[in-house]
């Protein structure tokens, strides 16, 4: 049985080699002809040294059931929401050449990240540390494999990378090892197939921006480790024991907080007619100050009146400020803006096409976490 454990940690070893190898390659395509052919050997050699192991987990069809089930459901609702925000032609879809570029790669790997992650679990006998090791060299070995990590040369793309990459990666990764351990090959294979081709088959997906996917490159994994917990528990008794205070859980704690979280993203995101934007200033002073945040109705320049606090584009800077005059010249609008703590009128005409929507709500403070992130970054 040692033999047995040092031979996965050998094995997690070389594979934490070849993710620290590919850190330093920037070509994609090398990047997929080294993971292939280290994964190949690695494969090959753990169905030498482990027996056969089938996938004969009880719940496995249940769980591939829910799994489908989870993804259908908001692959339904991310494109209606397409309907509303636009979809975007997947590149990978217009040229058969694209494919074996992409879809033939990824699938390869895929098949064999999860044939070796079942075959290392699956042997692993509880050594938990044999487990952990493996979800974080994981982790690594996808990120590496995804990411050009020298294009990350200054805090901001740190920060952008953290949230847009790593994080949906670590959620993948959880959710995989939790399914292999509990339910099998099946669901888990399922779901990354799915989670990492479908951009490779559909001609168009939803436009959902980074933020958007990488929100939902979160919450998809997170909920299906919430509704394979609740319903597929391998030990009946403690699920009976625990079902009421764990259902008491995920209403009081769990769903308002998806829901709290999921109306943030999309006020942030502004794919909607309202928008939730940070103050950095204090220009706006006693309206609002700095740290607040305000909601912004988007609206036709038409309709905007002198009085009204608008948001408009600046030197790619965001700026909410009182319109003071306004002016009409075929057909378009000019705005003369000033902040209600400055002395003077902005200096520069906004036209109406740069202007974002009108302020209608403040929310004191709530807005700090981004104005710290961007200073601390280097952001505007």
């Amino acid at each position: 049985m040692k033999r047995q454990i040092k031979s996965i940690y050998i094995i997690e070893f070389i594979i934490l080699l070849v993710s620290i190898f590919l850190i330093f390659i920037r070509n994609t395509s090398y990047k997929y002809v080294l993971s292939i052919i280290g994964l190949l050997w690695m494969f090959l050699t753990a169905r030498l040294i482990y027996k056969k192991k089938r996938d004969t987990s009880f719940y496995r069809k249940q769980a591939f059931r829910i799994v489908i089930s989870v993804l259908l459901f908001f692959y339904i609702v991310i494109s209606i929401l397409g309907l509303v925000i636009g979809f975007s032609k997947t590149f990978f879809s217009l040229n058969p050449y694209n494919w074996t570029q992409g879809l033939i790669p990824t699938l390869l790997i895929t098949i064999m990240v999860e044939q070796i992650r079942f075959l290392l679990i699956r042997n692993n006998s509880g050594d938990k540390k044999g487990y952990y090791a493996l979800l974080v060299i994981l982790i690594l070995f996808n990120v590496a494999l995804s990411t050009n990590i020298f294009s990350i040369n200054n805090f901001y793309r740190l920060f952008i990378f953290t949230c847009v990459t790593f994080m949906p990666i670590v959620a993948q990764e959880m959710l995989s090892n939790y399914m292999v351990k509990n339910y099998g090959f099946l669901p888990t294979i399922s779901y990354k197939l799915i989670m990492n081709l479908y951009i490779y088959v559909l001609p168009i997906i939803t436009n959902l921006g980074d933020y958007l996917y990488s929100a939902v490159g979160i919450i998809i994994p997170f909920t299906i480790y919430i509704v394979l917990n609740r319903y597929l528990k391998t030990d009946e008794d403690i699920r009976q024991k625990n079902k009421k205070i764990k259902g008491m859980n995920i209403n009081i704690i769990t769903i308002p907080t998806i829901v709290f979280l999921v109306i943030i993203i999309i006020l942030v995101s502004g794919i909607f007619r309202y928008q939730m934007i940070a103050i950095a200033s204090n220009s706006m002073v006693p309206v609002y100050e700095r740290g607040d945040a305000i909601i912004l109705k988007k609206v036709d320049a038409n309709s905007i009146e002198i009085g009204d606090i608008i948001v408009f584009k600046r030197n790619m800077i965001l700026v909410a400020h009182r319109v003071v005059k306004i002016k009409e010249e075929s057909s378009k609008f000019y705005f003369y803006t000033k902040g209600d703590a400055n002395n003077s009128v902005d200096s520069g005409i906004t036209e109406g096409e740069a202007v974002i929507g009108v302020v209608k709500n403040v929310v004191k403070y709530i807005g700090y976490p981004t104005v710290w992130i961007n200073e601390l970054f280097g952001g505007d």
